[in-house]
């Protein structure tokens, strides 16, 4: 908890949060608010606070608007409790395109996964998972996991609000455009040859961007500038 409180970024939460959950197996951690289903795949990533998930994967899942075929969104959706993976059973049969969602994801070393369903403040449900190759996470410890998780995200919460409210990250208008490119889909290649630059120059416009966010991967860049109002 103490990492968590003392975090300066959404990059130390996330870090924080991974380290704690480490314990039980957890390689990924992926936490956001549950969109509207009308969202718009910007407005859906803008929703992620904590990105923990695998780039390539996430960027697939968003594309293909796996959000709405998710079986674990539909639970955290309804107010679920938390949730094994394992438990999902047949729901590849009642929900369209579910079960490939949970295959495709195995893919990436999501393969067992635990997820929690809260509610903020202002009563928006969150959805939050935890998965990696192989989880242990007994189950008289996930209520006392859900605080910390809860804790987390609020804390995440807290500093996006502060980043937006202060100005505090600001982009150069290259990496803006590099931006304003890649959260429409198009490949570091596509956005150079767009602008008339270099793949690696390209590349370097998107690092830094990274690296003034506080992110790991393009994706969650795209989603923190969009929160942050610097691209539209």
């Amino acid at each position: 908890m103490a990492g968590i409180q003392h975090s300066s970024s959404m990059k130390d939460v996330g870090d924080a949060l991974l380290s704690f959950a480490g314990q039980f197996g957890t390689t990924n951690i992926l936490a956001g608010i549950i969109p509207p289903p009308s969202a718009s795949r910007r407005e859906q990533l803008s929703h992620v606070l904590l990105d923990r998930w695998p780039a390539e994967w996430t960027d697939r899942y968003f594309s293909n608007g796996y959000l709405y075929r998710d079986p674990t969104i539909r639970l955290v959706a309804q107010g679920s409790r938390p949730f094994s993976w394992r438990d999902l059973g047949s729901l590849g049969e009642l929900w369209p395109g579910a079960r490939r969602v949970m295959d495709e994801a195995a893919e990436f070393g999501l393969r067992e996964g635990l997820t929690f369903s809260f509610l903020t403040i202002e009563r928006q449900r969150v959805g939050l998972s935890i998965a990696g190759e192989k989880l242990e996470l007994p189950p008289g410890e996930q209520d006392a996991f859900l605080l910390v998780a809860a804790y987390a995200f609020g804390k995440a919460v807290i500093l996006a609000e502060e980043n937006r409210q202060t100005g505090s990250v600001g982009l150069s208008p290259r990496q803006n455009d590099v931006l304003q490119w890649a959260s429409l889909g198009l490949s570091v290649e596509a956005i150079a040859d767009r602008l008339g630059i270099s793949s690696h120059t390209a590349d370097s416009h998107l690092r830094a961007a990274r690296e003034r966010l506080g992110v790991q991967n393009t994706v969650h860049a795209v989603a923190e500038a969009f929160r942050l109002g610097l691209i539209a």
